[in-house]
């Protein structure tokens, strides 16, 4: 589930000190205040993890973000897109629970210098961006299967995988806190669980059964082929279970498991077959990607930029390190890699369940 950036930034600042927003740069007539810089750089910061850069260049790609913003919504204005006031203030009653009642709302709006009415007017831009980017820019951004398939026969290294297995999985979860003998009766659930399957029952049933896991509505299924390496804790024992075995009950932070092994196949290339909706969605989204970009570097140029800020002022006289793209138009989903030729167990299991490292 998307969280809204809004409910982000409350959250964010609800241990901040108070300020009072202030405007630091114009777009024609669309003013951005200090509030909306300090939410882009975070997102920026999350971006370009692992990357290396400066606060100067951080500040920049920021002030790029938020005029590529600007211009989206302006061009959403004049395209005559109009949002339902009741799905913004349904949106905001959802924020306001999310930020735990009326009481926690209002602190968390008071300490951001906030007011309900800018937060609503956030709000309404995020949603009127995103509808005409999906109405207007996504129906337009089609991938043939022609496309689909150059991609593939043109980027071979990127549907590369090592050794992968299928697995299906029961979890016995650890209770948060638990004593010994919680952490025992969780134990012997397990043991159970697993002496039920070698005593011949069928491991999708057992599992659909008593694990804790929300996969056991599928049996167990841990989700397509996974590489043992992705669950570190118990790589070597996969590695050393044979097709069709099932492994021991084996633990780590999360609680008591109990792995079969269905397939495994060597190291190779993910088929066409395999990878072709994932790709159709990621070259789709490409090219969602050069649609906005094409909308921003339409209107940039003809805009009225005004800092009004001396950091801004300077922000926007560093040379731009790369323009600003459409994964950076808040609250619009974008692909920007292409679909990895090793599924991640990550996207397919609950925080309760091994994770990739």
């Amino acid at each position: 589930m998307r969280t809204s950036r809004s409910v982000v930034f409350l959250a964010a600042m609800a241990t901040s000190a108070a300020f009072a927003a202030k405007p630091v740069l114009r777009v024609n007539t669309d003013e951005i205040t200090d509030v909306d810089v300090k939410l882009a750089q975070r997102a920026v910061a999350s971006q370009m993890q692992g990357v290396q850069t400066n606060e100067a260049a951080m500040l920049r790609q920021t002030v790029d973000q938020l005029i590529g913003r600007t211009l989206i919504l302006q061009a959403a204005r004049e395209a005559k897109v109009t949002v339902d006031p009741k799905e913004v203030a349904a949106s905001i009653e959802k924020q306001r629970q999310q930020m735990g009642g009326a009481e926690a709302f209002a602190k968390a709006l008071a300490q951001a210098g906030l007011t309900e009415q800018e937060l609503t007017r956030m709000e309404q831009d995020r949603m009127m961006v995103q509808k005409y980017v999906e109405g207007e820019l996504l129906s337009k951004a089609g991938a043939s299967d022609q496309e689909v398939r150059a991609y593939y026969d043109a980027h071979p290294d990127e549907f590369k995988h090592e050794q992968q297995v299928k697995l299906r999985m029961i979890l016995i979860q650890l209770p948060q806190g638990g004593d010994q003998a919680a952490q025992d009766a969780a134990k012997a659930r397990a043991e159970a669980a697993r002496k039920r399957v070698m005593a011949g029952e069928d491991f999708a049933k057992v599992a659909k059964e008593t694990s804790d896991h929300p996969n056991k509505a599928s049996g167990g299924e841990l989700g397509g082929w996974v590489r043992e390496a992705a669950l570190p804790e118990f790589e070597s024992t996969l590695k050393s279970t044979k097709v069709g075995d099932v492994t021991e009950v084996l633990k780590n932070q999360y609680g008591f498991f109990v792995f079969k092994v269905e397939d495994r196949r060597p190291a190779g290339m993910m088929s066409y077959d395999e990878v072709k909706e994932t790709l159709t969605t990621y070259v789709k989204n490409r090219k969602l990607d050069e649609s906005i970009q094409l909308v921003i570097l339409a209107r940039r140029p003809k805009a009225n930029i005004e800092a009004l800020d001396p950091a801004i002022k300077a922000a926007l006289e560093t040379p731009a390190t790369k323009p600003p793209a459409a994964a950076e138009v808040p609250a619009v989903g974008s692909t920007k890699q292409a679909p990895a030729a090793q599924p991640s167990p990550a996207a397919t299991t609950a925080p309760d369940a091994p994770k990739k490292p």
